[in-house]
């Protein structure tokens, strides 16, 4: 099956720029350091399906930016704001298409949604448009997303917080996760030891961080998973993406726009 992945967003939670910075990078012409809440969107080319992984604050630009009129199903990480709280702008995509979009995440994730946007699930009195959305409850086994399109869902340690990463094929997206927990490699990323040609993985900055994996964490993982191409999304605006030259081959920092085509 051919995918077509397109980099949403490539930034942090704050986006880049930061409100108010005035750093060397908020501050840059360069357009790949112009950086939205990190998500991407997935194109079945077989089925001309459009499946996204988080709704962020910044959803409705990344649709409109895409040209996305039609979305069937939203794969979520997590529930921190900044992968979250675009949920609302799904109902935009009633007025296109007559039925639900289809939201994974696991059960503690579903409940949490529910609780922040309860007026899209119960009769509150509100008459305008609310979002159409089916929730899925997924556990740690692969699951079909699409016609002949299986999804491997992984749980990662994000501080307090549990994120999931998705391996579709040979492609896998994975951010808001700690790869180092006690000083020891998370063991089950190794489970895709060798099943991956490119990996989406955030990379906050170079220095470490306590609940994400820093820049050199992620380059180890790719190493360590024998990913062909690594591509670093979540990027800080300690991030210049002129320092892309420093980074090994087969690695590079996402940007905003970035498409990528492949066999799953």
């Amino acid at each position: 099956m051919n995918l077509e992945i397109t980099v949403l967003g490539s930034g942090t939670s704050t986006g880049v720029p930061v409100i108010g910075c005035e750093c060397k990078v908020c501050q840059s012409q360069n357009p790949k350091n112009k950086r939205l809440r990190s998500s991407v969107l997935i194109k079945v080319k077989e089925t001309d399906e459009n499946i996204v992984i988080d709704t962020t604050p910044d959803f409705r630009t990344q649709m409109l930016r895409a040209k996305v009129t039609r979305l069937s199903k939203v794969l979520y990480t997590h529930t921190h704001a900044d992968h979250l709280h675009g949920f609302d702008d799904l109902r935009a995509f009633s007025f296109w298409q007559d039925k639900p979009v289809t939201c994974y995440l696991k059960p503690w994730d579903l409940r949490e949604l529910k609780t922040r946007f309860s007026y899209a699930f119960k009769d509150t009195g509100y008459r305008g448009t609310r979002p159409k959305a089916e929730l899925v409850a997924i556990g740690e086994s692969e699951f079909e997303l699409s016609d002949g399109l299986m999804v491997e869902p992984i749980f990662l340690p994000h501080g307090k917080a549990i994120s999931t990463g998705y391996r579709l094929g040979s492609f896998a997206y994975v951010t808001d996760f700690h790869s180092f927990v006690d000083g020891h490699f998370t063991r089950e990323l190794l489970k895709w030891k060798g099943k991956l040609h490119t990996m989406i993985a955030s990379g906050v900055h170079y220095r470490p961080h306590p609940t994400h994996s820093s820049i050199p964490e992620t380059l180890e993982m790719f190493n360590r998973l024998e990913v062909s191409r690594g591509i670093i999304t979540h990027l800080s605006h300690e991030v210049d993406h002129g320092m892309e030259s420093q980074l090994p081959e087969g690695r590079e920092f996402a940007y905003d726009g970035m498409v990528i085509e492949l066999a799953a």
